[in-house]
């Protein structure tokens, strides 16, 4: 068995650096792996491979799950006394029209329909008379696209739940949009 082991070490690291971006937590996932796998009943397993990567799949769940909450708890603590405030999230909605208006045109259109004017996905696709996934295909890359305009130009700061309690333009953005 400890020969299997040798050899999976490397392949299983590199699993885990796919799935954690930090090559210390890797290893040390790597490590816990084997050590979860050294203290399991895997008497009846056929495939050791198999268990050792279903291992370590629950492993880095079990780590994205811990650090999750110690990132709710640290919003919590940092952001207790701050409601969201609806100012910020008008200032910002207001800013939203001229960042669409900055998208490719095939997804500008899509999005005034989509998000500014709340118009369900399938109702779009018959208007434009086209396929309702092609169209939910485009709002979804529009979203992504007109979500790292915003990123370029402001620092938003979330509480829980995605709610806007504030944001801070970048000094680049004054140039590019108007957002008053």
């Amino acid at each position: 068995m400890q020969s299997q082991v040798a050899q999976l070490y490397n392949p299983l690291l590199g699993y885990v650096k796919k799935h954690v971006r930090n090559i210390e937590d890797a290893e040390d996932l790597t490590q816990d792996v084997f050590l979860k796998l050294s203290k399991s009943n895997n008497n009846g397993v056929d495939n050791l491979k198999s268990w050792i990567y279903t291992i370590a799949k629950n492993t880095i769940t079990d780590y994205y799950r811990k650090k999750q909450l110690q990132t709710n708890s640290i919003e919590e603590d940092v952001f207790l006394d701050d409601e969201p405030t609806e100012d910020a999230t008008i200032e910002l909605g207001k800013c939203v029209h001229s960042f669409i208006n900055q998208l490719p045109e095939e997804y500008r259109e899509l999005m005034i329909l989509s998000e500014i004017k709340e118009i369900p996905q399938k109702e779009i696709a018959t208007q434009l008379d086209m396929n309702y996934v092609t169209v939910r295909s485009k709002v979804q890359r529009g979203r992504k696209k007109l979500k790292a305009l915003l990123e370029g130009c402001c620092t938003i700061l979330q509480g829980g739940k995605g709610s806007i309690l504030g944001y801070h333009s970048k000094s680049a953005c004054e140039k590019k949009t108007s957002c008053s």
